[in-house]
C-alpha cells in the first residue's frame, strides 16, 4: 500500500515539473507597436497597403520586421513612410508626416459637356468638372460628338488651383496654311489666288482655276499698293468675298463670326495683324490672319504673304 501511494506522488511531481517546463518554452512574443501623429490629424493609416481603421493620432500593431506606413486624408497627397518594428517595442511616427494639399485641376470648354482624359485615362467625367491631384504635369484630352479631340498639358501645384477652359474645335472646321505672290510680275511658281475652300493656290491668270478663287493678294504696277482682296476686283474673275477686321490677333480665342452685313468691305491691307472674317461667293465662313509676309515687291524679289486659317465647311454656319 506504501508502494502504491509513492507511485502516486511520484506521478503527480512529475505532471507538476512538466508543466513548468512547458511555460518555459512560451513563444518569444514578435510583434510591435506603431504610434503615429500627423499634421493634419485624422489621416488614415493604412499599413503595407491595407486600412487599419485608426486615423492619427493613433497606435497600431505590427509583426517585426520592415513595413510601408501610408498616411490618407482626403484633398491631401498620399504619404508613404518606411518603418521598422521590433518585437515587443514601441516605434514613434512623428517626423515627416505632414501631408502635402492637393491641388485643383479645373476644366472646362465650350460647349460643355466634353468627356475628359487624364494621362490617357478616360475619368468618367465630363466638362466642367473639378479634380483633386497632386503636384505634377497631366496630359488632358476633351472629346466631344462632332468635334475635334482636343489634347494639352497642364501644370498643377500641391495647394495651388489651375483652370483650363478649352474652345473645341467643330468637326466641319478645317485649318489652312498657305503663301500667296503678289499679282503684278510674278511667275506660274508663284501663284497669288487662293481657293478658301482647299487652301490651294492659283494663278489669276490661269483660266482653268480662275472660278476657284476667292481672293488673291493684289500689288500695282508701281509696287506701292498690296492689299488682301476679293477676287472679282480682278477684271479676270468673279467670286466675290467680303472681309470684317476684328480686334484680335488669335486664331484659337473660340470667338465666332458676326453675320455677314453691309459694313464688310471687299479688301485688307497686307500689314493688318488683326484676324479677319471672311464670307464667300459659296456663302461659308472663314476665319484668317496673315501669319507672315515678305519680299521686296520688285521683280526679282516679289512680295508675298502667308495666311493661317479655319474654313467652316457648312454653309452659312457662323461657329469657329
Amino acid at each position: 500500500m506504501k508502494k502504491n501511494l509513492l507511485f502516486v506522488l511520484m506521478l503527480l511531481l512529475g505532471i507538476i515539473f512538466v508543466s513548468c517546463d512547458d511555460t518555459a518554452t512560451d513563444p518569444v512574443e514578435d510583434t510591435g507597436t506603431v504610434y503615429v501623429e500627423s499634421t493634419p490629424t485624422d489621416a488614415e493609416i493604412w499599413l503595407d497597403g491595407v486600412s487599419t481603421g485608426v486615423v492619427t493620432p493613433g497606435t497600431i500593431s505590427a509583426a517585426a520586421g520592415a513595413h510601408i506606413i501610408t498616411l490618407k486624408k482626403d484633398g491631401y497627397a498620399d504619404l508613404d513612410i518606411s518603418v521598422a518594428v521590433s518585437a515587443g517595442q514601441q516605434f514613434i511616427l512623428t517626423a515627416g508626416t505632414t501631408l502635402a494639399q492637393m491641388g485643383s485641376l479645373v476644366i472646362d470648354s465650350e460647349p460643355i459637356g466634353a468627356t475628359i482624359w487624364l494621362d490617357g485615362v478616360n475619368t468618367g467625367e465630363v466638362t466642367p468638372n473639378n479634380f483633386s491631384v497632386q503636384d505634377d504635369n497631366y496630359t488632358i484630352t476633351l472629346q466631344f460628338t462632332n468635334y475635334s479631340d482636343t489634347t494639352f498639358i497642364t501644370q498643377v501645384s500641391n495647394g495651388g488651383t489651375t483652370t483650363e477652359t478649352i474652345n473645341l474645335r467643330p468637326t466641319f472646321i478645317t485649318m489652312h496654311i498657305a503663301k500667296i505672290w503678289e499679282s503684278f510680275g510674278t511667275t506660274v511658281v508663284q501663284p497669288s489666288g487662293l481657293d478658301l475652300s482647299t487652301g490651294s493656290p492659283y494663278g489669276t491668270s490661269d483660266a482653268d482655276n480662275r472660278d476657284k478663287i476667292d481672293i488673291y493678294y493684289f500689288s500695282n504696277s508701281a509696287g506701292t499698293s498690296f492689299l488682301v482682296q476679293s477676287s472679282h476686283l480682278d477684271n479676270n474673275m468673279t467670286r466675290e468675298t467680303f472681309f470684317k477686321i476684328m480686334a484680335e490677333t488669335n486664331l484659337e480665342d473660340g470667338i465666332n463670326s458676326t453675320v455677314k452685313s453691309v459694313d464688310w468691305a471687299f479688301s485688307v491691307n497686307e500689314s493688318e495683324d488683326k484676324y479677319m472674317f471672311l464670307f464667300d461667293a459659296d456663302n461659308h465662313y472663314t476665319k484668317l490672319r496673315i501669319t507672315n509676309r515678305g519680299g521686296l515687291g520688285t521683280s526679282d524679289d516679289p512680295a508675298w504673304v502667308e495666311v493661317q486659317y479655319y474654313y467652316n465647311e457648312n454653309e452659312n454656319d457662323i461657329n469657329f
